[in-house]
């Protein structure tokens, strides 16, 4: 009798362990399928001179230099891609703010480039004709970019340069994201050197409005 006791015991035991064990690795799976959800939130990432959304892209093809007032900047010569299965403008491809930064000359500090200055600043003020078309290209950012197509075009900001000699990094900040997922934090970097700036280079022709 004592014996049938003890097998009913050990049976009852076995049969906790198991539910436990079950349990865990349920546990363990919702935890790796979360984890893998979290990953998934991403809606842009970085990879050689492109930046990625779920609806297309942005690839930064040059830097175009100029002089203003003593000071070095820089125009963003783009080409956005619509891979979506509708019609998409660049600012609804790419909403975040493109960054520029650069480590000082003394590399001691990483400056945030100001890039606040007209991209158009690039003609002075008798080049009317040359600054309406500036603005003209600039601003066909908001026209639509059908489905499987791309728009070459330029940013409508330009960055000051802190010095000649440092690579200039971009990166996306989302001040209206949700939440931090938006943006890959450690595939968020787009890297030019300073020496590859092309001073006063710029051909209007060769973008389209």
């Amino acid at each position: 009798m004592k014996r049938i006791i003890l097998l009913a015991g050990i049976a009852f035991s076995s049969t906790i362990l198991i539910g436990c064990s079950s349990k865990n690795t349920n546990s363990s799976d919702t935890q790796t399928t979360s984890s893998s959800t979290v990953k998934n939130n991403y809606k842009y990432y970085a990879k050689g001179k492109t930046f990625y959304s779920k609806k297309g892209s942005m690839t930064i093809n040059r830097l175009i230099g100029y002089t203003n007032d003593n000071n070095n900047y820089f125009i963003l010569d783009v080409t956005f891609k619509n891979t979506s299965k509708k019609s998409q403008d660049a600012a609804s491809i790419m909403s975040p703010n493109v960054e520029a930064y650069q480590l000082n000359k003394d590399q001691s500090q990483k400056v945030n480039l100001d890039g606040s200055n007209s991209a158009s600043d690039y003609y002075s003020s008798d080049q009317i004709d040359n600054y309406n078309r500036m603005n003209e290209i600039t601003n066909s950012q908001s026209n639509k970019i059908l489905p499987g197509k791309s728009v070459h075009t330029l940013m409508e900001f330009s960055y000051k340069l802190n010095n000649n000699t440092n690579a200039i990094t971009f990166s996306l900040n989302d001040p209206n994201a949700i939440s931090k997922e938006t943006i890959n934090p450690k595939k968020n970097k787009v890297t030019f050197d300073a020496s590859s700036i092309s001073y006063n280079s710029l051909n209007l022709n060769d973008y389209s409005d």
